[in-house]
């Protein structure tokens, strides 16, 4: 696919089109999430059903390991790191 720079141009406008409705898209996500949030707690319920959802809100926990720590204790981590290569398109 061969286009000409004019072309190009016209796509990143396009793509900073989406990605700004995208943004503005997600800013409304989040202030719905936290109006139900809001509701959840509000009610002291960690579940709710409607008729299209069952909404659960309850905490939940996530166990990682501190790689600086193990370093320290350990010494080098590089035999264990798995390193993964993939490209990455940006605009500015």
């Amino acid at each position: 696919m061969c286009i000409s720079k004019a072309d190009l141009e016209k796509k990143v406008q396009e793509i900073r089109r989406y990605k700004a409705m995208a943004e503005e898209a997600a800013e409304i996500q989040k202030s719905l999430e936290a109006e139900v949030i809001a509701y959840m707690v509000e009610n002291q319920i960690d579940t709710e059903i409607t008729d299209s959802a069952k909404i659960t809100y309850k905490s939940q926990t996530r166990a990682t390991l501190d790689k600086k720590r193990l370093e320290e204790d350990l010494g080098s981590l590089e035999e264990y790191t798995k390193v993964t290569e993939y490209s990455v398109l940006r605009i500015k």
